[in-house]
């Protein structure tokens, strides 16, 4: 089957080098557009399934514990993903899906990506990065539940990791004076998440832009990543969506 898909992946790309070039536009790549994700019966099933194992695991939080910190210390997953640098300004779609891709095998393009995507130069609609991950992965992401609550964020990137067993994506908004290594502000970057260790209260995410790259005195921001769980926790209820994708 991956296979098929990959012959088909060809044929998206060629289609996609017989297109007009196009001016890169500024930022990462995340799309402003408002879109609602057509949930697939895995996507439900995921749903209900991540509000059982929430309440299984609130049931060991302390009663004076009121935002479930105490619950979070301790549990640690880590994937180790390729990573794929994206060939334009506005793909980090793309390359996050390609990214995620190569972690289950051969990768499709980012051209081919790209126009599964219907990326453009306003960037990728992110609720289509799971149909993208689904097609060229044959793996059944989801989008998950819309984050409620900043603790909400690191919950949900922990069932992702740990109880789905695979490497997530997110969505954020990026502010330059928070995060650690960029300089710059950006208003949606879509990025790989590939490991998580509560001991520590990190994230490290995949990241496919290097803004030193594609900005003058940007930082260095590509690859494996390491950062404090608080400023992906801000990455993603600062960004509209405020949903991940595992």
């Amino acid at each position: 089957m991956k296979g098929y898909r990959r012959l088909l992946a060809a044929g998206l790309a060629l289609a996609f080098a017989l297109t007009p070039a196009t001016a890169h536009a500024a930022g990462t790549g995340d799309s402003p557009r408002h879109t609602k994700d057509v949930p697939t019966e895995a996507t439900l099933e995921a749903a209900e399934d991540y509000e059982r194992w929430l309440a299984e695991e609130a049931e060991s939080i302390p009663a004076t514990d009121t935002v479930g910190a105490a619950a979070i210390i301790g549990p640690y997953k880590y994937f180790y993903t390729p990573t794929h640098p994206q060939e334009r300004s506005y793909w980090c779609g793309p390359a996050t899906v390609q990214t995620l891709d190569d972690y289950w095998g051969t990768p499709a393009s980012q051209s081919a990506i790209a126009l599964f995507l219907g990326t453009t130069t306003n960037g990728t609609d992110f609720l289509r990065v799971d149909d993208a991950l689904r097609f060229f992965t044959g793996v059944n992401y989801v989008v998950s539940p819309k984050c409620a609550t900043y603790s909400d964020v690191l919950w949900q990137i922990q069932y992702g990791l740990s109880i789905r067993c695979h490497p997530a994506a997110a969505d954020v908004r990026i502010l330059g004076y928070v995060w650690n290594n960029y300089v710059y502000s950006h208003s949606g970057h879509i990025i790989p998440i590939e490991a998580f260790d509560w001991r520590y209260m990190t994230v490290r995410i995949n990241d496919p832009y290097d803004e030193s790259r594609w900005q003058s005195g940007g930082g260095n921001t590509l690859g494996h990543k390491t950062y404090p769980a608080s400023q992906i926790q801000s990455g993603v209820m600062n960004h509209w969506q405020k949903v991940l994708i595992y």
